[in-house]
């Protein structure tokens, strides 16, 4: 499974999106691999597409903590 192209879709689907319901905000690049605090690397994620997103980074990036 191509795991970064799923992340990828994830995060491309909702950069562009409005949503009205409780969100969370998650770092497009992870603060441990160099992602910075800017509004460029956030973006507005569901719980649940917060939960896939960090499930995937652990597939994409086994040994960053």
């Amino acid at each position: 499974m191509n795991y970064k192209n799923h992340y990828d879709r994830l995060i491309h689907r909702a950069q562009d999106r409005r949503l009205v319901c409780y969100t969370e905000i998650h770092h497009v690049v992870p603060r441990c691999i160099g992602g910075i605090d800017e509004a460029a690397n956030l973006v507005k994620l569901t719980p649940e597409e917060h939960y896939v997103a960090h499930q995937l980074l652990v597939k994409i990036y086994p040994t960053e903590s």
